[in-house]
């Protein structure tokens, strides 16, 4: 694989983690419906996989970061885990504000495709919150998200940690979706705070690139696989860019390096 522009790569890549973030696919119960008038999510979603593919980034594990289904329908979470499954590495899924965890929980569940909401891997452990309220377009983590993380921190203080979530817990400079963020980022970021080992957090939701960091934290929104939104919109607002994920390579020294890709692929 040709090393990727303006990426460090690892001396020694079998010791870190190579990670596929997929996010807000919003795919529809029939495969020949449309989102937003011409965009046939389902569709949008494969020509990622097939990109994912065609570049060699399958990588370790892929994390689907919520906005799985559009209106939360079985035959789209169907749907989803046979194309999991038929990647074969292990895929984790969290639930985004248009989701029902409880019928993901039921679903997405089988051969390597999970909701648990951790795994230990090598040098890191990555974590997996529910910030869904339901009925409700923002996110809020509740005491027992809260005390969970907590906890899933102070057992493993050996280990590296990357922190995904559906809702953005900082502004975006989008009034119209910073109103939709996580609504107890405070609370979030106090947990996190006490503990160094934390490196990187990464969300969906606002269906756009996002890259900062706070107190030496990677902060990373990432692009859907259907349609992104316009950075910085007052109101709600189409970009012109295509389907997209993002890759991350957590190295074993605890750094993080980030590439977010975009496919080229027509509305119909």
């Amino acid at each position: 694989m040709t090393a990727l522009p303006h990426l460090k790569i690892a001396n020694d890549r079998s010791e870190s983690i190579h990670v596929l973030q997929l996010t807000d696919s919003h795919l529809l119960a029939d495969s020949e419906a449309f989102l937003w008038n011409d965009l046939n999510t389902r569709r949008s979603l494969v020509a990622v996989l097939n990109h994912i593919q065609q570049q060699d980034l399958l990588g370790d594990l892929m994390v689907i970061s919520g906005d799985i289904a559009e209106k939360a329908e079985p035959e789209a979470y169907h749907w989803l885990l046979e194309c999991c499954q038929a990647l074969g590495l292990p895929v984790y899924c969290l639930p985004g504000n248009h989701d029902d965890p409880v019928l993901m929980d039921e679903i997405l569940n089988e051969m390597n495709v999970s909701t648990e909401p951790l795994v230990a891997r090598k040098n890191w452990q990555l974590i997996f919150l529910n910030s869904v309220v339901p009925r409700r377009s923002y996110g809020h983590l509740s005491k027992g998200q809260l005390d969970f993380l907590d906890c899933s921190l102070a057992d493993r203080l050996d280990l590296h940690t990357f922190v995904f979530l559906h809702h953005p817990p900082v502004a975006l400079g989008s009034p119209w979706m910073d109103a939709m963020g996580l609504d107890n980022a405070a609370d979030f970021f106090a947990i996190l705070d006490m503990y160094p080992q934390v490196r990187g957090i990464a969300w969906g939701h606002a269906h756009q690139e996002f890259h900062t960091e706070r107190r030496g934290v990677q902060l990373l929104g990432s692009p859907s696989t259907c349609a992104q939104f316009a950075p910085g919109s007052e109101h709600f607002q189409l970009d012109q860019r295509g389907p997209g994920y993002r890759w991350l390579i957590l190295l074993p020294d605890g750094q993080i390096e980030t590439r977010v890709y975009y496919v080229d692929y027509p509305a119909r």
